[in-house]
């Protein structure tokens, strides 16, 4: 009898949340941060996952599944030949990483994490195979706080571009490493804060809301550049790069002064890597480069 195991090529993003392991410890002793880790657990994240809630804005047949296990979270999409809606799987899954960057960053949490494309076999709350080995593998070598693509997935990138013409704009280059990274804070779709649909896209307060959340998420950062652990100030350090090349990127965020002092040199970031010198800065339009339009 052979084996009920089947691999097949799946897109992969296996996401760490940094600095859980303290959080925990703290929370075990602290009242407070017990709360927010209970608001963690029993809500933000399963919100994230969940196929009836976030997830929902995904068509179904994309076969959408993620999985947590405490400090990780694993998104998973399978790679098909027919896409609904012109969902590819790499799409799909950067979407849902960015989408749950939002969320923890909110709490006060970074993610890093990687995102590749191999054989997987899935079930309801596993997975294994090449692919996941080497989203896990990618996100150890990432060192900061950032979603790199693998070499897989760089691969599938190229070869999607070829194929349909199209060019993400939610896309970046960490220009010191050399690396293709989500811009995880990309402030493409109102659905990353709240489940809204596309009918009900208010653009002017899309525009208001992305920036509040920027202002929150600028406080958060600055909360943290004077931490005492060095080595954790030295992830939000440089994530408050990232945070600054989206705020002298779009011309919204850039003119509510929300640029972060850092004192030391920052890190350079290409937005929009795949279409520079190209500025998609017109927050009057839906955030999306020319040749793609991509709404969840």
């Amino acid at each position: 009898m052979g084996s009920g195991l089947k691999f097949m090529p799946y897109a992969v993003a296996y996401l760490d949340i940094l600095g859980f392991k303290n959080f925990v410890k703290e929370a075990e002793v602290d009242v407070t941060k017990r709360d927010k880790l209970d608001l963690l657990f029993n809500k933000i994240i399963p919100r994230q996952i969940s196929i009836a809630q976030n997830n929902k804005s995904f068509p179904s047949e994309l076969g959408m599944k993620c999985l947590s296990v405490s400090d990780s979270i694993v998104i998973s999409v399978p790679v098909h030949h027919r896409y609904p809606q012109n969902y590819p799987a790499l799409i799909a899954v950067s979407i849902k990483s960015i989408q749950i960057t939002h969320a923890l960053l909110e709490m006060g949490l970074l993610v890093r994490g990687a995102i590749a494309i191999g054989n997987v076999y899935r079930s309801d709350n596993n997975i294994l195979g090449s692919g996941y080995q080497e989203a896990v593998d990618g996100e150890n070598k990432a060192v900061h706080p950032q979603i790199v693509l693998t070499a897989s997935a760089a691969r599938n990138l190229s070869e999607e571009i070829t194929a349909r013409g199209e060019r993400p704009s939610f896309f970046a280059k960490n220009d010191q490493e050399q690396k293709i990274i989500l811009n995880a804070i990309y402030p493409q779709h109102p659905s990353y804060w709240r489940n809204t649909s596309r009918e009900e896209w208010d653009h002017a307060k899309h525009n208001e809301e992305a920036v509040e959340r920027f202002r929150i998420y600028r406080q958060v950062i600055c909360e943290n550049l004077s931490i005492d652990d060095e080595r954790a100030r030295d992830k939000w350090t440089w994530f408050a790069s990232l945070f600054n090349s989206n705020v002298n990127y779009f011309s919204q965020l850039r003119s509510n002064g929300l640029e972060i002092t850092l004192g030391v040199p920052g890190v350079g970031f290409t937005m929009n890597f795949l279409n520079t010198p190209i500025e998609n800065s017109d927050w009057t339009k839906d955030f999306a480069a020319p040749g793609i339009k991509v709404i969840i």
